[in-house]
């Protein structure tokens, strides 16, 4: 069993560096809310999310692939080595790096792609009728093309991820984290306004690169050299990349879409109300994700060899942890909102009321997120069709609340739709685990 002194060690020390980068994360994000809150005006801090909100989107393009490839990774890598220069070394390679050419294929098309969002971007904001008194296309136009470098180097991290480099991969992430951070903050402080928004991009690009070059240059070029092979993109990648893509994008309409819609339902202020209190609630998720996402590649070896005893070990410890950590997150944020009321800094929250909805709406997300893991671990995504309704509902009804009842009534819509959601993840887990695995009924 994990929960042994052996496996609970073994879980600890597997998880830290992914813990240590999501904390940074989750620490970071705090100073960059008062660096955001003490040096923008409201309204400026509405544009700052709204931006990000809609970059955001760059999931669509990614369609699921990067959390795909680690799983895929996880199974071709066995019996492969990394040699110098980061070169793929073992008996037969041809499946890893042929693997390694597609994914890098579809993300190049995919950073040319996303270029065309500065465009769309444009006329979004000009739609609201919200224009600040200086020109925010130039910091749009940087945070758009940062995001797009980015691709470039997603394919090489989440094969690296998924070969067992856990560690190396959370490492590079905290080094973009904390230069990001710091750039944003600096950029803030020394009045560069909205530009701020692009620096944790820009920096995360930069430093991906710098990384690439040194430690996986090899790989790379294996890929780029590589001929057709025998692994079959339309067979075994996209019948699941499609499923996650899909459910990404539903997930967006679940937890990202609400500022950019009350944006331009509500004007920069309430949209930067949002923004600030939906941020943090993400990052209390990513925070407490960490602790299944550093297992994911253990969790796929084991359904790949139907070890279910092990596979729920591993499931089981992190899952606890997981939602142990969101709730003590959630509580120190409560407090510190209530704190917080009495102060100018409370005007740049959502209310008290509706920040305690929202993160009871943001917990079932994140509990039914983590049955989700679980399940893709087989290399399936039966949550398909439930994101899917649950994004066209919470669409169809925050549309119309938000022009009518602001961030009240986006906020109410989040909490129906999402206990939902949770009731279906929670019987689709139980089913399909007892099916998948044999189990009586």
């Amino acid at each position: 069993m994990l929960l042994e002194k052996g496996g609970f060690i073994s879980f600890f020390a597997g998880s830290s560096m992914v813990l240590v980068q999501r904390a940074w994360q989750a620490l970071a994000g705090v100073f960059t809310l008062v660096f955001v809150a003490h040096f923008l005006s409201p309204a400026e801090q509405g544009y700052f999310y709204t931006l990000a909100g809609i970059a955001a989107l760059h999931m669509a393009l990614d369609m699921g692939l990067s959390a795909v490839l680690v799983q895929f990774a996880a199974r071709e890598f066995v019996g492969l080595s990394w040699g110098r220069g980061g070169t793929v070394e073992g008996e037969d390679c041809s499946r890893f790096l042929d693997l390694a050419r597609l994914s890098l294929r579809w993300y190049g098309l995919a950073a040319v792609i996303f270029l065309l969002a500065y465009p769309a971007g444009v006329v979004f904001i000009l739609g609201a009728q919200a224009d600040l008194a200086y020109d925010w296309r130039g910091p749009w136009a940087l945070l758009v093309g940062a995001t797009a470098a980015n691709f470039l180097f997603l394919p090489v991290l989440a094969l690296t991820e998924g070969s067992g480099g856990v560690t190396e991969v959370y490492t590079i992430r905290l080094i973009q984290g904390v230069l990001g951070a710091t750039t944003v903050w600096t950029v803030l402080a020394t009045g560069g306004g909205l530009y701020a928004v692009a620096m944790l991009s820009l920096v995360s690009a930069v430093v991906a690169c710098i990384w690439l070059l040194a430690r996986r240059r090899g790989m790379v070029l294996q890929a780029l050299r590589q001929k057709v092979g025998n692994f079959h993109w339309d067979a075994e990648i996209w019948p699941l990349q499609w499923r996650i893509g899909a459910s990404w994008l539903a997930g967006y309409a679940l937890v990202l879409m609400h500022v950019p819609l009350l944006f331009r339902t509500q004007g920069p202020v309430v949209a930067g109300q949002m923004g600030v209190t939906m941020t943090v609630a993400n990052m209390l998720s990513l925070l407490a994700l960490s602790w299944v996402t550093a297992r994911i590649p253990e969790m796929a070896k084991s359904a790949a060899m139907k070890d279910w005893i092990k596979l729920d070990g591993v499931y089981r410890a992190a899952f606890v942890t997981s939602c142990a950590t969101f709730a003590v997150g959630a509580v120190l944020f409560f407090l510190g909102r209530l704190a917080l009321e009495w102060t100018p800094f409370g005007e740049r929250f959502l209310s008290v009321a509706q920040t305690a909805a929202l993160l009871v709406a943001m917990a079932l997300y994140h509990v039914a997120g983590l049955f989700g893991v679980y399940l893709r671990a087989h290399l399936r995504e039966p949550f398909l069709w439930p994101s899917l309704a649950a994004a066209v509902l919470t669409a169809a009804l925050a549309i119309p609340l938000a022009s009518r009842w602001g961030s009240a009534g986006v906020v109410t819509v989040l909490v129906a739709v999402n206990a939902a959601f949770f009731v279906v993840a929670l019987w689709l887990w139980r089913h399909l685990r007892q099916k998948w695995h044999g189990e009586p009924s």
